[in-house]
């Protein structure tokens, strides 16, 4: 007998279209004309997590993009796959950040771009700039949307006007209003959110995250973004509360599915967090966020089995993930780190010091994430004093991180061990983190 209708469901997807009503008035696709996507995506990998949010908008109106992560076979050369679906696409979006500045990739995309306007004059590209970073010189004179004040995601009329710009159509004054009230009211709740985390108060991110306020549901950004927080509060079991609301109404959110898995991993639910992401993985989605956090749940895994396997298995995630990105320190630290632990000292050398040109500049402590690796790095290389005062700058300036900052020291703590440096060293390794309890 098969099940009947589930009402919970029904009503939440009724309630789900409601609030994304906003989106019913974006323009309609470019021609394809015989192409696959109807708007590529590019980007670096320090904008991912922008370049997924667009990914879910562009869905939920009705296109289809081209995200790398998304669509590459697999073991094909990068460049070549990136320039098929470049061609294989009626028209283009270019992220660009300070995050990501890099004139001769910019100018790569830039120029592939052109010359397929030039070659079909109804193929258009569009800059989105997502903060106050100058487009380089040769592209002042593109188009672009600036998305300055929404850095968990596109939202609302800029999102409208980008996608008005690759389709070259005006924007209508109803889709101005509808597209209005989106943004004040996921301002709103974005400052919700960040007064949240600023004032370590999960319960009232845990509330925010599952509520049905238009500024959570219109747009996948903000609900992620709440769900993020919980796991960096290490209250992953709130943060799967909040996941299992973006997945109701956000069902094909790739990014609510990697944290799910993140989330459990932190759990130490280690094969639930396994299937998650191999599920993931199957269906192609091998960018480094899925390799890296399904290497974090085997190596979880060998934690509790003592399995040489499952720890070799986690290095070799890691290590696939950097090969394949070789700008993704986060994964390119962790295979060095693994390599240390399988005692292969050679390998563990040579990836942690091709990771440290990538996060060199993050001494201050203010990029939370390159910071943690630049301090980890120097750890691997013995450099004891630069390690501590960078880990101790990462605390001063992300105190409330509790989660985040227990898994770097867990790390920094197997690193000593292994490294066998004396007691009074990994004390003086540690003693930063003990400020907060951990």
């Amino acid at each position: 007998m098969s099940a009947g209708p589930n009402p919970q469901a029904s009503r939440l997807q009724q309630q789900a279209e409601w609030m994304q009503r906003w989106l019913k008035l974006a323009p309609t696709p470019p021609p394809r004309e015989g192409n696959s996507y109807d708007a590529f995506i590019s980007y670096r990998s320090s904008d991912r997590h922008w370049a997924m949010a667009l990914y879910d908008a562009l869905k939920l109106a009705g296109w289809e993009p081209f995200l790398d992560q998304y669509e590459l076979v697999p073991g094909a050369n990068l460049r070549t796959s990136l320039e098929e679906g470049l061609q294989a696409s009626s028209s283009g979006v270019i992220l660009w950040s300070s995050r990501t500045k890099d004139s001769e990739w910019c100018r790569r995309e830039r120029d592939g771009m052109l010359t397929l306007k030039e070659a079909n004059a109804n193929f258009r590209y569009v800059f989105a700039k997502l903060d106050t970073e100058l487009l380089p010189l040769f592209a002042r004179a593109d188009l672009y949307v600036g998305f300055e004040d929404s850095p968990e995601g596109p939202r609302g009329v800029n999102l409208l006007r980008l996608m008005c710009g690759m389709k070259g159509v005006p924007l209508s004054e109803d889709a101005v209003r509808e597209a209005q009230r989106v943004d004040e009211a996921t301002a709103r709740i974005l400052l919700q959110i960040r007064a949240a985390m600023e004032g370590d108060n999960p319960n009232r991110l845990t509330e925010i995250g599952t509520s049905a306020d238009p500024g959570i549901l219109a747009s996948s950004g903000p609900v992620l973004e709440a769900a993020r927080g919980l796991i960096s509060m290490n209250r992953c079991e709130q943060a799967l509360e909040v996941l299992a609301h973006a997945e109701a109404h956000f069902p094909d959110s790739i990014g609510a599915k990697q944290l799910r898995g993140l989330a459990l991993r932190r759990l130490r639910r280690h094969q639930e967090a396994i299937d998650v992401l191999s599920e993931l993985k199957a269906a192609g989605h091998q960018d480094p966020e899925t390799l890296g956090i399904l290497a974090a749940a085997w190596y979880v895994r060998y934690l509790e089995t003592g399995k040489l396997i499952d720890l070799r298995r986690s290095r070799e995630l890691y290590r696939t993930a950097f090969q394949a990105d070789p700008k993704s320190y986060y994964t390119g630290l962790n295979a060095a780190a693994k390599s240390l632990f399988l005692g292969e000292t050679e390998e563990a050398e040579n990836l942690s010091t091709a990771v440290l040109p990538l996060v060199k500049d993050a001494s201050d402590g203010q990029d939370f994430w390159a910071a943690c690796s630049l301090g980890q790095v120097y750890l691997m290389k013995r450099e004891i004093a630069s390690a501590i005062k960078v880990y101790q700058k990462v605390i001063d300036c992300h105190p409330s991180r509790i989660g985040d900052l227990a898994g770097t020291r867990e790390q920094a703590e197997t690193i000593c061990t292994t490294l066998r440096l004396t007691e009074e060293e990994k004390n003086r390794v540690l003693a930063p983190f003990r400020l907060l309890g951990l």
